[in-house]
């Protein structure tokens, strides 16, 4: 039998992560508050239209860079220039965007046959494209970001009212299949686990980038080392965040659900591939994986463990006063952990995530979380593009290529 002053201790921790729930609500709507950008109406006249430059890695995507283009090129914002870094393409994305660039004398086409050791490949891209920019700011996006037509005019407007160095927002994500509704939503809670801090606010701003929106300074980018100092990193864009901060910019990290939106991956393999990833290059050691498999259990298993005890107890003979108060607390838990949900999803994503599935979904991506941990001690590769990658810590160490 296990003492009385046990379980109350228990429940004295098990409260703690309910009312962990309830202030989430504070931090969500403080963020919100702050960080949640409105397309621009009017900008200020006072302020230069600067040179800005809008990079776009691109390999096989002959789908969707014309698209990408038209919709880049239909900003309302004239002094624009556009380079598409087409990265070892073998269907028609390179001719797409040559043939795009004959009517448009902003479009510029760099074509690269070749991946140089010790680099990944859209890392290569953009550092290949960077040196090419004439604008005063480089903005690095994805060839499947949908952008609104004021999003450059808005960002580049509070760039240079705020002095900003350094920007990044997170998309409107755009979720389809049932590995998409069921997954994403997961996948990136444990993101805000790590990177909370306090979205649209400067002076604390997450040392955090999304590289589907990426807007440096041309000096802060060269004076960072760009994306060469970061060749071999999983996710270059946190790398990049990370120099940023220890150089000192002015940064900014907010939310651009209404500035411009994405599908980010589409089946299984390709969540598994995207996210193994992002969550290696992020969070950069094992440690954190494996708490972030701890905090996803523990954040959202114990009401269901808690009430179906309750019934069991219940039926076998009533609950005494200990018991109650671990119903109320698994109660409370349950009402604060899928109110918050709801609004988290239906601030970041489009589509109808599968809210109720969310703890379901959390024993999915810890398993996830788990095989990234295998990865970075050197075990397996993670594949992207057409090359494999074996890891050590948020790095790749090896690389060999593969059939497409």
């Amino acid at each position: 039998m296990i003492p009385d002053v046990v379980w109350w201790v228990l429940l004295a921790l098990y409260a703690f992560v309910a009312l962990r729930w309830l202030w989430v609500h504070v931090e969500l709507a403080r963020a919100v508050r702050a960080g949640l950008l409105e397309p621009a109406v009017h900008v200020d006249p006072q302020l230069p239209r600067t040179r800005v430059t809008v990079i776009i890695a691109a390999h096989n995507e002959a789908d969707t860079i014309g698209p990408c283009l038209d919709r880049v090129l239909a900003q309302d914002y004239p002094n624009l220039q556009v380079i598409v870094a087409n990265d070892r393409s073998t269907d028609a994305t390179g001719q797409i965007v040559r043939d795009i660039a004959r009517d448009h004398a902003n479009v510029q086409c760099i074509d690269i046959e070749e991946l140089p050791d010790g680099w990944l490949g859209k890392t290569h891209a953009l550092a290949t494209a960077a040196p090419h920019a004439q604008g005063e700011y480089l903005v690095f996006t994805d060839s499947d970001v949908e952008w609104h037509s004021a999003t450059l005019a808005t960002v580049i407007d509070l760039a240079q009212r705020e002095r900003l160095e350094f920007l990044s927002l997170w998309p409107k994500v755009i979720v389809a299949s049932f590995w998409e509704r069921l997954l994403l939503p997961a996948c990136g809670w444990v993101l805000n686990l790590w990177f909370p801090g306090g979205p649209g606010r400067i002076e604390s701003t997450p040392i955090f980038a999304n590289g589907q929106f990426l807007v440096i300074h041309k000096q802060a980018y060269e004076k960072i080392g760009g994306h060469a100092a970061v060749r071999d990193e999983m996710a270059e864009d946190v790398a990049l965040a990370q120099r940023a901060h220890a150089a000192g910019l002015r940064r900014y990290v907010g939310l651009g659900v209404k500035l411009f939106r994405t599908r980010m991956y589409e089946s299984l393999p390709e969540i598994i591939r995207g996210w193994t990833r992002i969550y290696i290059g992020a969070l950069q050691a094992r440690w954190k994986l494996l708490f972030s498999v701890g905090a996803l259990i523990l954040g959202c298993l114990p009401p269901f463990v808690v009430l179906a005890a309750a019934v069991v107890s219940a039926s076998s003979g009533g609950l005494a006063s200990l018991g109650w108060a671990w119903v109320i607390i698994a109660a409370v838990h349950l009402i604060a952990m899928y109110s918050v949900v709801y609004r988290h999803f239906g601030l970041a994503f489009d589509g109808g995530p599968y809210i109720s599935l969310f703890p379901l979904a959390s024993l999915g991506v810890s398993v996830l979380l788990v095989y990234c941990v295998f990865l970075m001690g050197g075990r397996g590769t993670i594949r992207w593009g057409n090359v494999c990658y074996q890891v050590r810590g948020s790095r790749a160490v090896r690389s060999r290529r593969v059939a497409d």
